[in-house]
């Protein structure tokens, strides 16, 4: 028999360690759509709606978001499979919380002052016209500037880059994967890769210091 693509359904059993749930409190979990971030650093709107505590069950968290409570980077989701990944910013009852990520290595959420998410670049290519577009973190592409350089972030207003935070020593950044993930600190120095050795950086943070690959980094500030 042909195969039928991937399975719309999620065991508990077998889900990423960022949804940070009991595995065996049930077969099922809600798997996110797919489309936006990767399996590995998302979850669906109505986890994370029990997450926050707006809703007991995965029953009350589906009314709610088919109620419109929910808006995600300023639009508002009916879709409980929904995916929102690091970065997000998640509105409901007049809160605003971003997405995130602990030193546990699961999902966590902040609160956030801005409205606006933030990304990370991930790569860059030539679009129709010759305009230059930035791919993000999330899956989207954006038009953007000569600039702005893979691993660079950019914080979105409206769809469109509002600022862009540069990677360079003295520049705030929060570890999202690999050992020290969850730490957050100050970039010391770049260190430039090899053949055998991608590029790493220094952080300090706090009292200690300790190095990891740019590709863990997200840059904050």
């Amino acid at each position: 028999m042909a195969g039928k693509g991937n399975s719309r359904y999620l065991k508990r059993l077998n889900s990423p360690e960022f949804f940070g749930i009991h595995r065996k409190e049930r077969a099922y979990i809600t798997k996110p759509n797919s489309g936006r971030h990767s399996l590995e650093r998302c979850v669906p709107l109505s986890l994370a709606a029990r997450k926050l505590g707006v809703a007991k069950t995965t029953t009350e968290a589906e009314k709610s978001i088919k109620a419109k409570a929910f808006k995600i980077n300023g639009k508002v989701v009916t879709e409980p499979k929904y995916p929102i990944g690091i970065g997000d910013i998640l509105e409901t009852g007049g809160d605003s919380h971003r997405l995130w990520i602990n030193e546990q290595g699961k999902v966590a959420f902040q609160k956030a002052e801005s409205k606006d998410p933030l990304y990370k670049v991930v790569g860059k290519y030539k679009g129709k016209s010759n305009k230059l577009m930035l791919r993000l973190h999330d899956g989207t592409s954006i038009e953007g500037k000569s600039d702005i350089s893979v691993n660079d972030s950019v914080i979105l207003k409206e769809g469109k880059i509002d600022r862009t935070i540069k990677l360079a020593p003295g520049a705030r950044c929060s570890v999202v994967d690999g050992v020290h993930v969850g730490a957050q600190g100050t970039v010391v120095n770049l260190v430039e890769g090899t053949m055998h050795k991608p590029r790493s950086l220094v952080i300090e943070s706090g009292s200690s210091k300790f190095e990891t690959l740019v590709r863990n980094i997200l840059v904050t500030g």
